[in-house]
C-alpha cells in the first residue's frame, strides 16, 4: 500500500475508528468517514484532519448514506457497535454496500467470538452478533479480514464500572479485583495508539497475505 488508498470508516469517533483515522490521515491516505455527530471533542479533532471527511447520520435502514460513504473507497474498517441499533442489520448492511461499490479491495471487520459454538457456554450479548456478521461476511466473499480487540486500558479511565475500578493501596500501588484466574494472561491493547498502526500494516500487507484471517 505505497501510493495514497481511501479508506470508509463507521463510527468514526469510537477508539478504533478514531486511531486508524489519525494515522491514516498523518500518511497521506484520504477516509470517508462516519459519525452521528459533529459535535463532540474527538468529531472536532478528526474534521481538523487532512483527508477527512465527514458524514453524519445514523447507520440504521440508512442504506443512501452508507452507498456514499463507500463511493470512490479502496479500502474499509469496520466496528459496529450495539450503542447504533440492530447491529446484525446494520453490519450486514455495510458489508452490503460495500460489494454494491464494487471499489473495496480490503475489507477489515472488527469482530469477536461467539462462545456458544464451542461448547455448552451462552453467547456474550454484545460478541455474538459481530460473529453473526464475520460469518455473512465471509459468505459475501469480500475480501476480508477479522480483528479481534483485546481488553483496552483506556477502561481503567473511561467506564465507571466495578470491572475496571481499582483500588489504591496504602503503599502507593493499584490492586484490581476481576473474575479471572490470576495466572490467566490476558491480551491488553492501548487502543488510540496500538489499533491504527496495526490495522494500517494490515491494510498494508493487503488481502493476498490477510484474507479470511482473524
Amino acid at each position: 500500500m505505497t501510493q495514497q488508498k481511501t479508506i470508509a470508516v463507521v463510527n468514526a469517533t469510537g477508539r478504533q475508528a478514531a486511531s486508524l483515522i489519525r494515522v491514516a490521515s498523518a500518511v497521506g491516505h484520504h477516509v470517508r468517514a462516519q459519525v452521528h455527530s459533529l459535535k463532540g471533542i474527538i468529531a472536532e479533532e478528526l474534521e481538523s484532519l487532512p483527508n477527512v471527511t465527514l458524514f453524519q447520520g445514523p447507520l440504521l435502514n440508512n442504506i443512501p448514506l452508507m452507498d456514499t460513504l463507500f463511493q470512490g473507497a479502496n479500502l474499509a474498517f469496520i466496528n459496529t457497535t450495539s450503542q447504533s441499533g440492530d447491529e446484525v442489520a446494520i453490519g450486514r448492511a455495510l458489508a452490503d454496500a460495500a460489494k454494491r461499490a464494487g471499489t473495496i479491495q480490503h475489507y477489515i471487520y472488527s469482530s469477536m467470538p461467539d462462545h456458544s459454538v464451542y461448547g455448552p457456554w451462552l453467547p456474550v450479548p454484545l460478541w455474538a452478533p459481530k460473529f453473526t456478521v464475520e460469518n455473512y461476511i465471509r459468505q459475501l466473499g469480500l475480501p476480508a479480514t477479522f480483528v479481534y480487540a483485546g481488553i483496552y486500558n483506556n477502561n481503567f479511565t473511561s467506564l465507571p464500572y466495578p470491572l475496571f475500578q481499582m483500588e489504591l493501596m496504602p503503599d502507593g500501588s493499584f490492586e484490581w479485583h476481576a473474575p479471572f484466574d490470576p495466572d490467566t494472561p490476558l491480551p491488553w491493547l492501548d487502543a488510540e495508539h496500538d489499533v491504527g498502526p496495526a490495522l494500517l500494516q494490515i491494510f498494508k500487507d493487503g488481502p493476498k497475505k490477510w484474507h479470511g484471517h482473524r
